[in-house]
């Protein structure tokens, strides 16, 4: 009975971490793999960066989210095609559940400003789908090089 009390607490305790949106730490030797990319060109060749972590610039996010996992909604980052007038490129988004009220808050029109946002290039082999699993859109580094990223 008490180990079950035990195993209670503990999964109260990490249910309530998952719920805040916890930061994720990156080691330096990860932290220094990342590169940044514009959106037009990551969506140009999303397979070739497939389970790597990157830094995306984009402008807005998409006005659809949906619930298509128990923890997980799916959207869509968007960035306008330089150069060509009207015309935008976007990729699919996993966002976590406890991540959505700050997901929602980047602009959703347009007219926002460039963001960078931070995610793993996944693929979904039962659904076929690729897309980026974002994890936050603030890094902040320590003097050893490991980062930790926020929302």
């Amino acid at each position: 009975m008490r180990n079950a009390l035990v195993f209670s607490a503990i999964l109260l305790l990490n249910s309530a971490t998952l719920m805040r949106g916890a930061p994720v730490r990156y080691e330096a030797k990860t932290w220094r793999a990342v590169q940044t990319y514009d959106l037009v060109a990551l969506s140009e060749n999303l397979d070739g960066h497939m389970r790597e972590l990157v830094a995306v610039k984009c402008n807005f996010r998409g006005k659809d989210i949906h619930h298509t996992k128990p923890n997980w909604y799916e959207s869509s980052i968007w960035q306008a095609v330089p150069g060509e007038s009207g015309k935008f490129e976007h990729i699919s988004v996993m966002v976590a559940r406890p991540d959505l009220k700050a997901f929602k808050s980047i602009p959703a029109d347009s007219s926002g400003s460039e963001i960078t946002l931070y995610g793993r290039v996944e693929y979904d082999a039962a659904s076929k789908f690729r897309f980026l699993r974002l994890v936050g859109r603030n890094a902040t580094t320590d003097a050893a090089g490991n980062a930790t990223v926020t929302w």
